[in-house]
């Protein structure tokens, strides 16, 4: 095999368990501390909602992010389609992470631990799109 598709394939892989880390975090550390915000304004029961389609999108991305580094024998239309709609979702979810710390950061100390695991899954989402992007233009042509 060709080492620079299986280079590939490792990053893709990598992208795929970051986005399963993000989501299991997502779901033990923050939904919780959203469930019991009691600030003046806050809407727990919408931004509960939302971080569960932040979860389940990113458990998406990496299930598809598995079976084209499984699957894929290299770049063709179908896969790069593929990663880059992925790259798009997962960026997206880092940014909206990144709106929803910065407003829980207002919220009060009890949010503070809160909006510190936002901050950092939206780095790991962000680094992660990225990297599927780079990974992308990387991938060596069908043979």
């Amino acid at each position: 095999m060709n080492a620079k598709l299986l280079f590939t394939r490792r990053m893709l892989l990598v992208c795929a368990a970051v986005c399963v880390i993000v989501a299991l975090v997502l779901a033990l550390g923050v939904i919780q501390p959203v469930k019991e915000d009691v600030a003046r304004g806050a809407t727990p029961e919408k931004a509960v909602m939302a971080f569960w389609l932040n979860i389940i999108l990113n458990l998406l991305s990496a299930l598809f992010l598995f079976f084209v580094a499984i699957k894929s024998k290299g770049r063709g239309w179908m896969s790069t389609s593929i990663l880059i709609i992925v790259a798009l979702v997962v960026l997206l979810l880092g940014l909206a992470l990144v709106d929803a710390a910065t407003a829980y950061k207002g919220h009060g100390p009890q949010m503070q631990s809160a909006s510190i695991i936002m901050f950092i899954c939206a780095a790991a989402d962000l680094l992660s799109g990225g990297l599927v992007v780079t990974t992308t233009c990387l991938r060596p042509k069908k043979t």
